[in-house]
């Protein structure tokens, strides 16, 4: 499966029609879950022209569901209650939106689940699949990527591998944001430490099972601590207008350079290209 998300980013509707023949499956990520288990759309415009586009293409279509709040955060409280008290209802709703859809299945997208739910939301996800497969539906849990050297940290404590990849027909292994803005310069996605984290997933999970997170973009620091995200179609503009000497850096298949800005700051960028992209991506 090669699977694009798709969201309400400005072009995106140009993209998905452009490239449509390079993936097999989409995620329509504009829905969220309440603490109550009811699914509503997460305040984009509806995305009625995309899901027509692909059912036309006969490109399956998944609703991918986030537990955002509504001030735009991910909540390990509504993780907790959809896992735990909303469990039902939870698995009654994402089966009916599914199918009133036309969805191939769920995407279920949950972040910032607390190391004190990882029996409650394996639970879930193994409840939603079973009901799910009930009516020939699929199910997709996207991951934080970690290792065996890190699984137990706070952050992913909450995320049993074997338990979730025991339930769903596929676990996408969010394999990106190595490193962001708040910590020093440095890869988006080092292959390295993707090989380390995948190769962990798939000693716990069929490998078949297994769906590989791929970044199309990059950060750009100001300073250590202090930066943003660059756009990969941004990228090129940006080197031409400082002439920067971008470099591939072999050791994590990435792509990085450093230009002085216009307030005498000196940027440090590490994203990624054709080539970085392409050998992730094999």
């Amino acid at each position: 499966m090669v699977l694009a998300y798709y969201s309400g980013y400005p072009g995106n509707y140009a993209a998905l029609s452009k490239y449509s023949a390079n993936f097999n499956a989409a995620a329509i990520d504009f829905y969220n879950i309440t603490a109550q288990g009811v699914v509503k759309g997460n305040g984009d415009d509806a995305p009625d022209d995309a899901i027509a586009f692909l059912r036309g293409k006969k490109i399956a279509a998944y609703g991918c569901v986030s537990n955002v709040d509504g001030k735009g955060n991910w909540s390990a409280g509504i993780a907790h209650a959809v896992s735990t008290s909303a469990l039902q209802p939870a698995v009654a709703n994402l089966v009916k939106f599914a199918q009133q859809n036309g969805f191939a299945g769920i995407n279920v997208d949950f972040e910032n689940v607390a190391q004190g739910d990882r029996y409650n939301f394996g639970n879930f996800v193994q409840t939603l699949a079973r009901a799910l497969h009930a009516k020939g539906l699929k199910l997709i849990v996207s991951v934080p990527a970690f290792s065996g050297a890190d699984y137990d940290h706070p952050a992913n404590y909450g995320y049993d591998l074997q338990a979730l990849g025991g339930g769903a027909d596929y676990l996408q292994i969010m394999t990106y944001d190595e490193r962001i803005p708040d910590w020093s310069p440095g890869p988006v996605a080092g292959s390295d430490w993707m090989e380390n984290d995948l190769d962990y997933a798939v000693s716990l999970v069929p490998a078949g099972k297994i769906l590989n997170g791929i970044p199309a973009y990059g950060y750009d620091w100001q300073r250590e601590g202090v930066g943003g995200m660059l756009h990969w179609k941004d990228t090129q503009a940006l080197i031409d207008r400082y002439g920067a000497q971008p470099s591939y850096d072999a050791g994590t298949n990435s792509w990085t350079f450093r230009y002085g800005a216009a307030d005498g700051s000196l940027h440090t960028v590490w994203t990624e290209n054709a080539r970085s992209v392409a050998l992730k991506a094999s």
